[in-house]
């Protein structure tokens, strides 16, 4: 992990990081350059990893800073994982409130055994409505 900056999105960093989505596989949702734009000015929190010029990471979650928080878009480069980045994204985004927040998330592409590793553990009780595509 040496040599990556992990800082609050800005601004500037929009399209660089929707970029990054799109290069990952997240081209069907960060497509619409509006709508991503929305998508981060909405956020609560946001995380991006910079290995110099390039995104190499990047979450967001949405919180109210007292009971509940979810956890969306923890993406970290395919050739940057196993090496502390999405880790330090997810504690950057929890930190603040850490004891006193339930945080959750919907976790795919068979990522479960990392987010037990971070401190997550599966639920029986989440429903969800998805969105109509």
């Amino acid at each position: 992990m040496q040599g990556v900056d992990f800082r609050t999105v800005s601004p500037p960093d929009y399209e660089p990081v929707r970029a990054f989505l799109s290069s990952v596989g997240w081209e069907s949702r960060v497509g619409d350059a509006n709508r991503f734009r929305v998508m981060m000015e909405k956020a609560d929190r946001t995380v991006v990893a910079w290995e110099g010029s390039t995104v190499v990471g990047f979450g967001r979650a949405l919180c109210d800073d007292v009971s509940n928080g979810y956890l969306s878009m923890i993406v970290v480069s395919p050739d940057k994982r196993r090496q502390g980045i999405g880790r330090e994204i997810i504690r950057r985004l929890t930190e603040p409130g850490r004891n006193e927040i339930t945080w959750v998330l919907r976790a795919g592409h068979d990522s479960g055994p990392f987010w037990e590793k971070v401190g997550f553990v599966h639920s029986d009780i989440a429903m969800e409505r998805t969105r109509q595509a």
